[in-house]
């Protein structure tokens, strides 16, 4: 009898009964990231050299520098520039009121080292992953103070903007286990090792208790997440960095996704 009273009713009658539903299911889904609004930023450039005589030390930053769009835009702005003054200093960390005050400290520092030509330190920081929930902000840092070689390094700062907080690897890696099997397959891959190997038996990569361990660079770009193991984290430095790339898409429940 309720089914032949409900098939005479309009079908608009329908839409308001299945209305309260529909709202219901269209709350539970989440936003597409595309949905989701942009923080607003532009690209600084801070370039300064020194010299004396024909030795000269040189610093060059390109980073992106957030506006007042959001309620933490201010704070990430403070940790790009930390994380800047953390590449012109060497062993014992100073806690500089102003990018230039490093760059004049680190200048200083070249005038004593009498026995070098040049110096030079080169960082280029870029949105690697935004959504309105997340983003993560890619460094790369190619300097030479020195040495055989220049040195080259890659890292991540990932900000979570529900917290309002910089996260830790633990926020971003929800099951260790899982993504540390995920590595430990595309490491192998990567570097040519047997699947049936162990990396210790290959005997060429520097390991935590005989077994591969999480990089400390890890971090969002575009639809993937990237393992960024730097010269000499896990290898020799003439092997080179090794970088793994996972879709997302592959790595629900294993890290943490907005």
């Amino acid at each position: 009898m309720f089914l032949l009273k409900t098939l005479r009713m309009g079908r608009g009658t329908l839409l308001l009964l299945y209305l309260p539903y529909i709202l219901i299911q269209m709350a539970c889904q989440a936003p597409k990231e595309t949905d989701f609004p942009r923080m607003g930023f532009n690209l600084a450039v801070f370039e300064k050299n020194n010299c004396y005589g024909e030795r000269c030390a040189n610093v060059s930053f390109s980073y992106p520098e957030f506006d007042s769009s959001h309620p933490y835009s201010q704070q990430i702005n403070t940790h790009i520039e930390e994380q800047l003054k953390m590449y012109l200093q060497f062993g014992v960390f100073h806690d500089y009121e102003t990018l230039d005050a490093a760059v004049d400290d680190f200048f200083e520092v070249f005038e004593l080292e009498e026995d070098t030509v040049l110096w030079s330190v080169d960082v280029e920081a870029r949105v690697s992953y935004m959504t309105e929930r997340l983003i993560s902000i890619e460094f790369k840092n190619l300097s030479h103070t020195g040495g055989n070689h220049p040195n080259e390094h890659l890292m991540f700062l990932n900000f979570d903007l529900d917290q309002q907080s910089l996260m830790v690897r633990e926020d971003v890696v929800l099951d260790h286990g899982k993504l540390i099997e995920k590595a430990d397959r595309a490491f192998k891959n990567y570097h040519q090792v047997s699947m049936t190997k162990s990396l210790q038996e290959d005997g060429r990569f520097f390991l935590e208790e005989g077994t591969i361990f999480l990089p400390f660079s890890i971090g969002y770009r575009g639809s993937n997440l990237v393992l960024y193991y730097n010269h000499y984290e896990i290898s020799p430095y003439d092997m080179g960095p090794t970088e793994l790339l996972f879709p997302l898409s592959e790595l629900k429940n294993i890290v943490l996704i907005k």
